[in-house]
């Protein structure tokens, strides 16, 4: 029916034609003059040899297989099944809007089931060669699609190559709160329709919300885990810092302008990298490019140099201290022995002292003594901390007229050795009482 109605117009407005129209029976000589739409025929017009006394028939919707129903319902109804599937009746008349669904139901099982051949035409089986292809998964990394059950395919967080999605979606549990809701009911009153319809406008964010992160991984390749550790490598030296911070805004800009932008973050550094060290040979001196290579030269040779031990720093580091001086030199004279073949027992080699530190205008400086200064600078302890303590251990003493060195390291969390030593210190100056009064 929709072919036909497709195919003829109207003989004098062209107008594409709907049932019922109006066919001529004395206009035999073209057949577009042998339709006219109602709206053409109440007017009366007449055109090309039709005139509007020649007989007339009322072309209206037939029925094709039973009384009831017309072709155009015919073609309804498949096209209602086609849509809403096999089964699915209640759906189908909503469709149609003509029929129930029991009649639905008892004219399709009739007329196109139980008795499919007459009055439908029949028509030719086509032969068709099926031959089956397997289907070929080569394993390659862009596009990633990597082995199942390796490692990359673990770190992919469910992602299938074939399909190109993953196996957990974002907000993965979001259909949960719809599968027990239903807008049939007409008890429900205007909030909790309200509320239905804010929960299937949550569920759309979601739905969009999924469709972005899976674009943005698309564009910007995320998917790809050895491109994305190759590009974090390659500035691994210049802006790694910057990547973490970056990668955020990264939906911004497109993927080529990001990856723009990045680079010329790290050309900039290099940049800023290659003018320090124009610098530097400039504050030492050189003016010409050729001189670089021979000071690279010798300052490497300089810091490699510095870096060794040598015999004499090792004297004068010793020097203040008696036992790690001669601990020292039996070691050196162990050496000297076993040079010439000997087999002695080397003595243990004394700790390095760590340098006095330097605690000049720090916080609490002005409020120590010359004593106490250099006990600090000794020990290595900045001077805010050591007047903490200090009060601490004063505090503790009134209280108890007297405090011990144990109980100085139960209220002191440090090493042991400075503990002592700030302990043995407040006792000489008269601050401590080692003794009850």
């Amino acid at each position: 029916m929709e072919d036909v109605e497709d195919r003829h117009r109207c003989g004098f407005c062209h107008a594409h034609l709907m049932e019922p129209y109006i066919k001529c029976c004395q206009c035999t000589q073209t057949e577009d003059k042998m339709f006219i739409c109602l709206h053409c025929f109440a007017k009366g017009v007449e055109f090309n040899g039709h005139e509007s006394s020649h007989a007339y028939s009322i072309k209206n919707n037939f029925p094709l297989f039973e009384k009831g129903w017309t072709a155009l319902e015919e073609l309804n109804l498949i096209k209602a099944i086609s849509d809403c599937g096999y089964g699915n009746w209640v759906d189908v008349s909503h469709q149609l809007r003509t029929k129930s669904a029991q009649e639905c139901e008892r004219h399709y099982t009739c007329n196109y089931i139980e008795n499919p051949a007459l009055p439908l035409p029949e028509l030719p089986d086509v032969q068709l060669d099926i031959h089956p292809l397997p289907f070929v998964f080569k394993l390659s990394e862009n596009p990633p699609r990597p082995a199942e059950g390796s490692s990359v395919y673990n770190e992919m967080a469910g992602y299938m190559a074939a399909r190109g999605d993953f196996t957990s979606e974002y907000d993965n549990f979001m259909e949960i709160d719809l599968r027990q809701m239903k807008f049939a009911s007409k008890d429900d009153d205007e909030l909790e329709e309200d509320l239905k319809l804010a929960v299937l406008d949550i569920y759309q964010n979601c739905l969009k919300e999924r469709e972005r992160r899976k674009r943005v991984i698309r564009r910007y390749g995320l998917i790809n885990l050895k491109a994305l550790n190759y590009f974090n490598r390659r500035y691994d030296r210049t802006i790694k810092h910057l990547l973490d911070g970056l990668r955020v805004f990264m939906r911004l800009l497109s993927p080529e302008e990001y990856e723009k932008f990045i680079e010329s973050l790290h050309y900039e550094y290099e940049i800023k990298n290659e003018i320090q060290k124009l610098q530097l040979f400039r504050d030492n001196g050189l003016t010409l490019l050729r001189q670089i290579k021979l000071f690279t030269i010798l300052r490497a040779q300089h810091e490699q140099q510095r870096e060794q031990r040598h015999l004499l720093n090792d004297v004068l580091m010793h020097l203040k201290d008696e036992v790690a001086c001669q601990s020292w030199l039996q070691r050196q004279a162990a050496l000297d022995t076993m040079g010439k073949g000997l087999l002695v027992n080397l003595p243990t080699a004394p700790r390095r002292v760590a340098a006095p530190l330097e605690i000049i205008g720090l916080p609490g400086y002005d409020k120590l003594t010359s004593k106490e200064r250099e006990l600090c600078a000794t020990v290595r302890l900045v001077p805010e901390a050591y007047l903490e303590f200090k009060s601490l251990l004063l505090n503790e003493c009134q209280k108890y007229g007297c405090l011990k060195l144990a109980q100085a390291r139960q209220l002191i969390k440090i090493d042991v050795n400075k503990t002592r030593k700030i302990y043995d210190f407040l006792c000489t100056e008269g601050v401590l009482n080692k003794d009850p009064l």
